[in-house]
């Protein structure tokens, strides 16, 4: 997605929103219902091939990538929950297996993963007796976010055509279908509204214009990956500059305002790989700069 089709995104994700909290009064509308179906159609799509473009082509998909991290955060919701309750009573053994970050699951390989989930759901299902803050519903959520990390796990990874046909060429389309929606449910409050609720149209016609926001007028963008799989927590910095950012669990990062010129990229890890290149900044755009370790 590029720059301007994140700014336009940004206007659909705020037009969304006025339409939920306005929504009582756009329903005396006649005509808004019919807009505000196709626009919702239209953003459905643009948000599915959103998530399938940051699926990077090699890597598990963004539904596997969200299972995991649920089944992460739920599983250290609970064990830090109880870990303090069994600090509390002086079971220091107990508190010691619960004591646990999302980092302990999420960047385990898939199988350790579930494992480490599983043995965090054991030690809180083995002491409901004694953790008085955990019960049978926690440890039932818990269950269910393995099960269905598990289920999915090992699920082919996405391709190239399937990124290029699902992720990247329905956009322009379906841009410009919440584009038009949007003008005519702008035009539609406007009609119905001019006259006794002027707040109410500056909101929608504030809502559904391109700002620009200053963030992406110029940087870099990647992605940093180690035998195809994606590095979270890798560092990416701008040579003599104070830039630097962090690979994301996709292994994506983002450097913005920096001014145009020639600069060279450079990106390592904990193990001590490092690589790097040397971009170009033109005004108003992002270079994109990949990374294999």
């Amino acid at each position: 997605m590029n720059n301007t089709q994140r700014a336009q995104l940004d206007a659909c994700n705020r037009v969304k929103d006025f339409n939920t909290k306005n929504a009582t009064a756009l329903a005396t509308i006649p005509e808004y219902a019919a807009e505000q179906v196709k626009f919702t159609a239209a953003l459905g799509i643009i948000t599915n091939s959103t998530q399938v473009q940051s699926a990077t082509a090699g890597t598990t998909s963004d539904a596997t990538r969200i299972a995991k991290e649920t089944m992460a955060k739920t599983a250290i919701k609970y064990a830090l929950r109880g870990a303090v309750k069994a600090r509390q009573i002086g079971n220091i053994t107990l508190a010691n297996n619960l004591d646990h970050t999302t980092t302990y699951i999420i960047q385990a390989p898939k199988t350790l993963a579930v494992q480490r989930a599983k043995d965090i759901k054991q030690h809180l299902s083995d002491n409901l007796a004694t953790l008085t803050n955990i019960v049978a519903a926690n440890i039932t959520e818990l269950d269910n976010a393995i099960k269905n990390y598990d289920t999915i796990k090992d699920n082919p990874i996405i391709d190239v055509q399937t990124r290029a046909a699902t992720g990247t060429n329905p956009l322009p389309a379906a841009f410009a279908a919440a584009t038009l929606a949007m003008n005519n449910m702008h035009d539609l409050v406007t009609s119905y509204f001019g006259d006794v609720n002027i707040p109410m149209v500056d909101e929608i016609a504030l809502s559904k214009q391109i700002i620009n926001t200053g963030t992406h007028h110029n940087g870099v963008e990647g992605t940093v990956t180690k035998d195809d799989i994606p590095v979270m927590g890798a560092t990416v910095s701008i040579v003599g500059t104070n830039k630097i950012a962090t690979t994301d669990i996709k292994g994506h990062y983002i450097i913005a305002k920096i001014k145009i010129g020639d600069y060279t990229v450079k990106v390592s890890n904990e193990a001590g790989d490092t690589a790097s290149k040397t971009i170009h900044i033109n005004r108003g755009n992002f270079e994109v700069a990949d990374f294999t370790l």
